[in-house]
């Protein structure tokens, strides 16, 4: 289920995750997994702007460094002047307004395919304690449906080679080489 939210700006409109039927997409994952989702006081929300704390999950992941909630706010008000190109979803537990999992799609311009769009899935993180519940599955798959409803003509990720046999399982199939060049290296 949506959160309803007060006073923070959204990333993007709480309407959209209306307009792909997320109620559904919930009741498909978390059946077996976590019955008691919403009871529970579970909820799927966008970033919002005061959500400073949802780099300490992104910690979970890979490394954030030094951020400043001057430089969150900055960021993500650039994020957020971009309508419709990043889609950053978070599942919450409402009562103590913990993050409990993340992931990010960007639907990128395009001028192939008639000027449509294709969608990059990124920073996909469950906190290390609610693994096990669907959440990383039920997070992709609502940003796979936000993709397909912003004409999104493929969505893309990368993962860690023990990650693949998760995503096939999801619908994604191994395709091609990434070739990438990193300047924050040591």
């Amino acid at each position: 289920m949506p959160c309803d939210g007060f006073g923070d700006t959204y990333l993007f409109n709480p309407k959209l995750l209306e307009a792909i039927s997320i109620n559904q997409i919930i009741q498909s994952n978390l059946t077996q997994k976590c019955p008691d989702f919403s009871e529970s006081g579970c909820c799927v929300r966008p970033l919002k702007s005061g959500d400073f704390g949802y780099l300490n999950l992104l910690q979970e992941l890979t490394e954030v460094g030094s951020v400043t909630q001057e430089e969150f706010e900055e960021r993500f008000n650039r994020m957020a002047a971009c309508p419709n190109t990043y889609f950053i979803i978070l599942i919450e537990h409402k009562s103590t307004k913990q993050v409990l999992a993340a992931a990010t799609l960007v639907a990128e311009l395009k001028f192939i395919h008639e000027c449509s769009k294709r969608g990059h899935i990124e920073d996909v993180v469950v906190r290390s304690n609610c693994r096990g519940k669907n959440f990383g599955k039920l997070l992709v798959e609502i940003l796979v449906a936000i993709g397909k409803h912003q004409g999104c003509y493929k969505i893309s990720l990368d993962c860690e080679d023990a990650k693949v046999g998760f995503y096939e399982k999801i619908g994604f199939q191994r395709k091609n080489n990434i070739m990438y060049i990193r300047f924050d290296e040591k």
